[in-house]
């Protein structure tokens, strides 16, 4: 057995190979799996990939081969003669359905999360040594960190979001809304309001109170809010809100400092619509539009009866 050159390829290859040189797989198993990996390699292909070119052929395979590696280390915990038993008596397709079982983890963990994962992502090279399990781990670990950041989005606007939540996929847009959130939760305690979110006259009271409070008043209202708020939330959502540094509000203090055009600026950080924001500065030019979303925004317009 060449022991330079075995080393030199993913785990699963080298259990094939040491099994079929030590006579432990025979010449008909060897066969079969060599003829079950074509197959599963077609059919990746097949459903996953454009087959028009020949090197989506090979990165079929390589996907094959990936999974199906993933799935023997987990079965075996890179154990070479527990790896030999399982292939012998289970079969080298075993291997690969467990390997899909750790795939698809992913998508019970998050289904957006999952579908922005390309199935390539767990291709390997027959001279890739590296343990796969540790690239599949760090995207169940990101997966969870976005399943996460989707419930405390839904979790957070289902209090402080005015008008329709409108839940997007992309991570940036998800982070911008809840800091808004955030920002309005700690606005309206500002203000010493109960309510969740602003009314005409609300704003009008936090716009006024901005312009009569010194910036040092500010900033230490400021921090006394934000241990109210942090007080309010469950350990496991302050927990992760601290972890992605949104508890912080460093822009909200950013704008206190620097005390020019605080009002203008508070209010584009907060979540209100433009056209309701531009209506309570005075300078509306426009009209509603009888769209489904008019009552939302005029909300902001009515009296606090909230």
């Amino acid at each position: 057995m060449r022991i330079a050159e075995l080393r030199n390829h993913p785990f699963l290859l080298l259990v094939l190979k040491d099994g079929e040189s030590e006579g432990y797989f025979s010449p008909e198993l060897v066969h079969k799996i060599k003829q079950q990996l074509v197959d599963m390699s077609l059919r990746i292909a097949s459903d996953n990939l454009s087959i028009i070119y020949a090197d989506q052929i090979n990165k079929g395979c390589e996907i094959v081969l990936g999974i199906t590696n993933l799935g023997l280390l987990d079965l075996c915990d890179k154990d070479e003669v527990k790896a030999k038993e399982i292939i012998k008596t289970q079969g080298i397709v075993y291997c690969f359905r467990a390997g899909w079982a750790k795939y698809a983890q992913l998508k019970k963990i998050s289904p957006s999360y999952f579908e922005s994962i390309s199935i390539t992502s767990y291709g390997i090279a027959i001279n890739d040594t590296s343990d796969i399990r540790v690239m599949h781990d760090s995207l169940l670990k990101e997966g969870y960190k976005s399943a996460k950041l989707l419930d405390v989005y839904k979790n957070i606007a289902a209090s402080y979001c005015a008008s329709s939540i409108l839940v997007d996929n992309d991570e940036d847009i998800l982070l911008f809304e809840l800091q808004r959130f955030l920002n309005t939760a700690i606005a309206l305690l500002m203000i010493d309001s109960d309510k969740k979110v602003f009314t005409s006259s609300l704003y009008q009271t936090f716009n006024t109170f901005l312009a009569s409070t010194s910036k040092d008043d500010l900033l230490e209202k400021l921090e006394l809010c934000i241990l109210k708020l942090t007080g309010q939330l469950s350990i496991l959502t302050k927990s992760y809100l601290q972890e992605i540094d949104l508890l912080n509000f460093y822009e909200f203090k950013g704008i206190i400092n620097q005390q020019i055009d605080v009002a203008i600026h508070i209010q584009e950080i907060l979540e209100l619509p433009i056209t309701v924001a531009n209506e309570l500065h005075g300078d509306f030019e426009g009209g509603y539009d009888f769209h489904a979303d008019d009552e939302d925004d005029l909300a902001y317009l009515m009296p606090d009866d909230r």
